[in-house]
């Protein structure tokens, strides 16, 4: 008994403190009204069913991510983030832009390591960055005149500078590969290809709030491009985007946007302001959904 009861003390303060960590974050996430209703605060943005109005017209997307982990490697996983049907119309002009899918998959190892297959051994290395890929194909872009371009693949290897161990933050930066056709619409014909054989860099950067009620995106591609027309010449395109929550109906959070890009291809430098609102939300994890359903 002697030897117990300090062991059973230690067991109980450890799990007193995971409980107050616990209840911490919940609260955290959890809002309480002022008649003792419960409400979520916290929101995970990169898994919802979206749709947006604004100036530059009207559209959705199906946002997810996730996370891949490995039994004989409990230091290592997979960060993927998957975008699917991401699409804007403008209905009072003969405009169109949307991707079929984009995907961004990062790996993480806790200690940076990454493993070399070396004249037959495979070996550890540490490196102070993140490997990954992005994806993107069926990338179209229709504008009010007589061309339109189809972004038929583009692919890019990625170092992740940032090193976060969730989806909060990101810095990466790699080459890039892509192949765009420019269509002629009467008729219907290709006009032009447009590849980069890893010939162009990116610049990726992200940043979200732990609540997840705002976070902001930029993205800059730069390098040159092959033209079936016209050789090689130099191409960039650039986009940022900011969202913030402001308000939520029934646990569907809508936020304001804004946003601006220029995209060397097409010539089009544009800005746009808008409201979204999450149809399906997945809320964040540290939500206590038993206190909402109360």
């Amino acid at each position: 008994m002697g030897t117990a009861a300090p062991a059973l003390v230690a067991s109980a303060l450890v799990t007193l403190a995971l409980a107050t960590v616990t209840a911490r974050a919940e609260n955290r996430c959890t809002g309480v009204t002022a008649d003792g209703g419960r409400f979520a605060t916290c929101f995970d943005l990169g898994n919802r069913l979206s749709l947006t109005a604004g100036t530059d017209g009207f559209g959705g997307a199906i946002a997810l991510r996730h996370r891949i982990q490995f039994d004989d490697d409990p230091d290592l996983e997979w960060k993927m983030e998957h975008r699917l049907l991401d699409a804007t119309h403008a209905g009072f002009v003969d405009r169109f832009t949307g991707v079929l899918y984009r995907g961004r998959y990062l790996r993480h190892a806790r200690d940076g390591h990454i493993v070399l297959p070396l004249f037959g051994d495979a070996r550890k290395v540490f490196v102070p960055f993140d490997i990954g890929a992005l994806t993107e194909i069926g990338a179209v872009r229709w504008r009010p005149d007589t061309t339109a371009t189809v972004g038929v693949v583009k692919t890019a290897a990625l170092i992740d500078l940032a090193r976060s161990s969730d989806f909060r933050y990101l810095l990466a930066i790699g080459p890039v590969a892509r192949w765009d056709i420019s269509l002629t619409r009467h008729p219907i014909a290709i006009a032009e290809h447009v590849v980069a054989p890893f010939t162009a860099g990116l610049l990726a950067a992200k940043l979200e709030s732990a609540s997840g009620l705002t976070w902001g995106e930029l993205h800059v591609e730069a390098g040159t491009v092959w033209r079936s027309r016209t050789g090689w010449r130099p191409d960039a395109n650039a986009e940022a985007t900011i969202e913030r929550i402001v308000l939520a109906i029934n646990e569907r959070p809508v936020s304001l946007t804004a946003g601006v890009k220029y995209d060397s291809l097409t010539g089009e430098r544009a800005a746009q302001i808008g409201v979204r609102i999450a149809v399906v939300q997945h809320l964040d994890q540290r939500v206590n959904l038993d206190a909402l359903a109360r």
